[in-house]
């Protein structure tokens, strides 16, 4: 079994009450909704980085430096003309 830490927490009087009666252990109850939202935590991370690398893996790179450097001419046009 994995070391535990004690530690003290707020939690609504409602959400006591209710985990009290599904369980015989309150700490069990708590630890376990607290790993199941890490694991939710961990799967929309892993989700998200793989659209990431998806979309980075797909762009056109020359393309978007192309029009990357097309916005800062129009931004230094604009800059110097304001001037």
């Amino acid at each position: 079994m994995p070391a535990k830490d004690t530690i003290s927490v707020t939690v609504d009087h409602e959400l006591v009450e209710y985990a009290k009666t599904q369980t015989g252990s309150l700490s069990a109850y708590v630890n376990e909704a607290l790993a199941a939202k890490v694991r939710e935590d961990r799967r929309r991370k892993a989700i998200l980085q793989a659209h990431r690398n998806r979309a980075h893996d797909g762009a056109d790179h020359a393309r978007v430096e192309r029009r990357m450097a097309h916005v800062a001419q129009q931004l230094a046009s604009i800059t110097s003309d304001a001037q």
